[in-house]
């Protein structure tokens, strides 16, 4: 045994399995009965990801996954059925991870001396060894693999096929050389083509990369795999914060942090030190998400996280206990005593289908010890410490950037997400605030839902989250700052900052958690008059202190994710300068959440319509809209009916329903409370000031006037220094290569462009994207064009059309203004070439450009690469839709200048 356990230790499991263990050993065998019973099915197709396949049309769900089905597919939702190749061709995504994950299983087996089991594990591999090279490489949508759609998922999927090898080296030799040679070794090739640097994807990556080079006995990749510069190592580092929490989230904290399992583990096998306070932060991690669990025992549905995921599920449960063996921690045992003990009804675990490490996240469940999978069965404790519950508490995470406050035992919960941005899979949501009491999510995070529907927009804006935005855009991508934490005394308070929200806005929040209610002030400043929105999700109907409702159109930003676009059935009131106004909103269960609120200047309160929860319909919600460039919004939000009333001054005075009165005040020393209850009063002192424990981001993009300009005319030839590549570098996929000029003349900017060798493969204009939420265009023959110009931004995609010379062009959206331009095409030996004018009026000029050509040769699913202007820097074309980052636009010198 050379990845996971040595074989001493696998002797020692043995007689675990057939003692404390056995019920986790048995249910396991039971479920691969199956597959003794019949021919192992192999999918002659690799998998496709699109915007029908696996997913029920009538309500977004998931359709479920039945390994022994591939062509009937059921919604867990509704009962339809739904048949085709976009269904098929999803399931075969799962089903080649669940079958790789079986291939574990009965190594494991047979390893511990059930030869059962053997005939099974060869089948599977054998089978894989023939077919492996027979799945072509092309037509992905995130990196480069045979079986899926994305390099990551192969990289898992190699991961189960090593270890199972592993556990079968010493049993059957010949099967493990064969696997090594047909499989391993060309598939951690494809894997090593594709580095995502600090994704959670990498993890995955490097996990598989380290597994493949112990097993071909290459040092030299294992430790690049683990000490590389997107190594292991360096997601302990950098991805793992030193909070213990994986920067984008806790949905890809646990993602991330199983793949980190698998690189340590195999690490600390081979003998391969790891640096002591890394390891400290690595096994910080396990509990990491338990800290911010909502009352339901959920995790809050930050950035790209799926919505609402029960921590009741047996792969979380599964990795607690690997946490647990590793070292004791009070945190594990409680969370295991929850999970194991608390009186919560039996579902199904889907534990059957389970595909390897890619989450599909259950219903919650109670839980034993034998819902575990084979991990367990090879590396958890072989008995539990008596488990012991740990009442919840609240937790501040300052590297993640978030603060949690708990109320009642835990039942009242208050956040204030306010700090990291999350990278690629982060929200534009700094300032996000949560409330939920006991199952009720009074303000919530949506996370988000399908990659592939254009509601992935909604959930992706600021409008969607209760946080500000500035000018009806989303927020730009920065990072806060936490001013002040403390909680003493049933109070808690946290001060924190976002600068350059927008441009010139700086905006504060500032919450004060009481054991009922909570006082939350937003102020902003800005150094120019701004439109500055407050979206609160609740359905709030205003009691008074607003003017009457009238419907009107809420105006706000045209970009993608700006939000707006989502958004109807609005109607506005008004309330005036520091006019108290009283709201109210029900839950489905009849329980009421009250809102008090004061602004320092006149403020709409809009009420709209947009989508709710993925997969829960549409919801109502409210936007305090203020005109100014300074100001400040006080609210008092309360979840129990204990709070009579509020009133707003110099400080927040709250009175209680019992008499009490709690007077609020803040000064440069932290916030003080004055408890008043008849004759008497305490109070409540809340310091813990502080600077920043966060530092801001800063990315570093070129202006044009920094960039070598190009003098005009100019005749530039486009090839492998700009080609920006799919599956196939430049070589493999035959030189692609155009001519563009470049020309300036009577007041017009004049772009030739001459694409060789091109199968003319255009996008029709009816042409419909079912594979996500990106332009069809993108995916034919066509070219992207950018201009910078004195005036502003543009951006436009062209495509000919057969039949004529006319091109079709479509300004690209959230690249300013519409501008005049004209475009021809005519068919050339090998390809095509296409005639631009940009006509410019008096004193207006073009200042920077950028040209993409896409390429798509007949026969495939989705472009094969681009060739760009501004070079292609050894990137790659996914996920990049017709989006362009302006800083790569290249400065043009006129001839007259």
């Amino acid at each position: 045994m050379t990845l996971l356990v040595t074989s001493e230790t696998l002797a020692g499991r043995r007689a675990i399995a057939a003692g404390p263990l056995a019920p986790l050993a048995q249910s396991l065998a039971e479920e691969l009965r199956p597959l003794l019973e019949r021919e192992v099915y192999f999918p002659t197709r690799k998998a496709l990801l699109s915007r029908e396949g696996g997913r029920c049309a009538r309500d977004g769900a998931l359709l479920d996954f039945d390994p022994f089905s591939p062509h009937e597919h059921r919604c867990p939702t509704c009962g339809e059925v739904y048949r085709g190749e976009l269904h098929d061709r999803f399931w075969i995504y799962w089903y080649q991870l669940w079958l790789a994950e079986r291939a574990v299983h009965a190594s494991l087996f047979t390893a511990l001396g059930d030869d059962r089991f053997a005939a099974l594990a060869g089948a599977i591999l054998d089978g894989y060894v023939e077919r492996y090279d027979t799945y072509p490489n092309v037509d992905n949508v995130l990196g480069p693999t045979r079986l899926f759609f994305s390099t990551y998922l192969e990289a898992i999927w190699l991961l189960q096929i090593c270890i199972a090898t592993d556990l079968l080296d010493g049993i059957d030799p010949a099967l493990a050389a064969r696997v090594r040679d047909r499989i391993i070794e060309p598939s951690r090739r494809i894997i090593a083509e594709y580095d995502e640097g600090a994704s959670n994807r990498q993890v995955w990556n490097d996990a598989a990369l380290f597994a493949a080079a112990r097993l071909l006995g290459d040092q030299h990749a294992a430790e690049e795999a683990l000490f590389g510069r997107s190594g292991i190592v360096s997601h302990l580092e950098n991805g793992l914060l030193a909070d213990g929490t994986w920067y984008e989230g806790e949905n890809y904290h646990l993602f991330a942090h199983r793949g980190l399992w698998y690189g340590v583990t195999m690490a600390e096998r081979a003998g391969m030190s790891v640096q002591r306070s890394l390891i400290e932060r690595f096994q910080r991690g396990f509990a990491a998400p338990l800290l911010t669990a909502l009352p339901d025992y959920t995790l809050p549905s930050r950035r790209d996280s799926q919505y609402a995921i029960s921590l009741r599920q047996w792969r979380i449960a599964e990795h607690i206990e690997l946490g647990l063996a590793r070292e004791r921690d009070p945190m594990l045992v409680g969370a295991l005593a929850r999970l194991y003990g608390d009186d919560v009804p039996r579902r199904d675990t889907r534990r059957r289908t389970s595909s390897a490490d890619v989450e599909r996240n259950a219903p919650s469940s109670s839980l034993a010890r034998a819902d575990m999978s084979w991990r367990g069965l090879l590396c958890a404790l072989p008995e539990l410490p008596p488990l012991e519950r740990v009442p919840p508490s609240s937790a501040l995470l300052d590297a993640q950037g978030i603060a949690v406050f708990r109320r009642d035992h835990g039942r009242g919960y208050v956040a204030l997400d306010y700090g990291h941005p999350g990278g690629g899979h982060g929200h534009p949501d700094r300032l996000n605030l949560l409330v939920a009491d006991a199952d009720t999510r009074w303000l919530d995070d949506f996370g988000t839902g399908s990659y592939v529907d254009p509601t992935l927009h909604w959930y992706r804006s600021t409008l969607a989250h209760n946080a500000p935005l500035v000018d009806g855009h989303s927020q730009d991508r920065v990072s806060g700052e936490l001013l002040a934490h403390d909680e003493r005394g049933g109070a808690g308070w946290i001060a924190a900052r976002v600068r350059g929200i927008a441009p010139g806005v700086d905006v504060e929040r500032t919450l004060v958690v009481m054991p009922s209610y909570v006082i939350d002030l937003v102020a902003w400043r800005a150094t120019r008059e701004c439109t500055f929105d407050l979206p609160l999700h609740a359905d709030a109907t205003v009691v008074e202190g607003c003017t009457a409702s009238d419907s009107a159109a809420l105006a706000g930003g045209s970009g993608v994710e700006d939000g707006f676009n989502f958004v109807d059935e609005t109607a506005v009131q008004l309330a005036r300068a520091r006019a108290p106004v009283d709201a109210r909103a029900m839950s489905e269960s009849g329980r009421e959440l009250a809102l008090w609120a004061s602004s320092s200047s006149d403020t709409e309160w809009w009420l709209a319509t947009a989508p709710g929860p993925p997969g829960h319909g549409e919801h109502r919600f409210r936007v305090l809209r203020t005109t100014t460039p300074s100001g400040e919004h006080q609210l008092v939000w309360s979840w129990l009916d204990d709070v009579a009333s509020v009133a707003f001054g110099d400080g927040i005075r709250v009175a209680l329903r019992d008499g009490t009165v709690h007077e609020h005040r803040r000064d440069a020393a932290g916030w003080h409370v004055r408890i008043i209850a008849g004759t008497s009063s305490d109070g409540i002192e809340l310091g813990g000031c502080r600077g920043a424990v966060i530092p801001e981001l800063v990315f570093e993009n070129a202006h044009l006037n920094d960039r070598a300009a190009i003098r005009l005319p100019a005749a530039i030839a486009l090839a492998k220094a700009h080609y920006r590549r799919s599956e196939e570098s430049w070589n493999p996929a035959r030189h692609p290569t155009a001519r563009l000029t470049l020309d300036w003349r009577e007041q017009s900017l004049r772009i030739d462009i001459d694409v060789r060798d091109s199968d003319r493969n255009f996008a029709p204009a009816d042409a419909v994207n079912r594979y996500d939420n990106e332009p069809a265009a993108i995916n034919g023959d066509g070219v992207q064009l950018y201009l910078e110009t004195t005036s502003g931004a543009h951006a436009w995609m062209l495509v000919p059309e057969r039949g004529g010379d006319r091109v079709r062009v479509r300004p690209i959206a959230e690249w300013g203004a519409s501008h005049p331009i004209v475009a021809s095409w005519r068919e050339t030996a090998t390809g095509y070439a296409m005639s631009i004018t940009v006509p410019f009026t008096a004193g207006e000029r073009p200042t920077g450009i950028d040209v993409i050509v896409n390429e798509m040769p007949a026969g495939r699913e989705r472009r094969r690469g681009q060739l760009v202007l501004s070079g292609a820097h050894a990137e790659f074309v996914y996920l990049r839709g017709d989006r362009h980052d302006p800083s790569r636009l290249l400065a043009l010198q006129l001839p007259d200048a």
